[in-house]
């Protein structure tokens, strides 16, 4: 089951790579535990919190909220700045 939508950013990256972000604007929490590559991971890794992004997440083994990265793609950082054209 994979999910794709826009997030924003509640937890950042902590030091095991582990990260929240809420499902715009419906307020469903994920916390993503893996990355399809590094890419993803070092796109997470510089998000603050409040940033709202476009992801695309898969389940992560069989655990209930555990998600994997496949694409991470900015949309806005916290201080609503539009960052898509610099990530093209």
């Amino acid at each position: 089951m994979a999910k794709s939508n826009k997030f924003t950013v509640v937890s950042e990256q902590n030091d095991h790579d582990h990260a929240a972000v809420r499902a715009h604007p419906r307020n469903e929490t994920y916390h993503i535990v893996d990355y399809a590559d590094g890419t993803a991971r070092d796109r997470v890794a510089d998000l603050p919190a409040g940033s709202v992004v476009r992801m695309e997440l898969s389940r992560a083994g069989r655990r209930s909220n555990v998600w994997c990265a496949e694409s991470v793609h900015v949309a806005e950082t916290d201080g609503g700045v539009d960052v898509a054209e610099v990530e093209s």
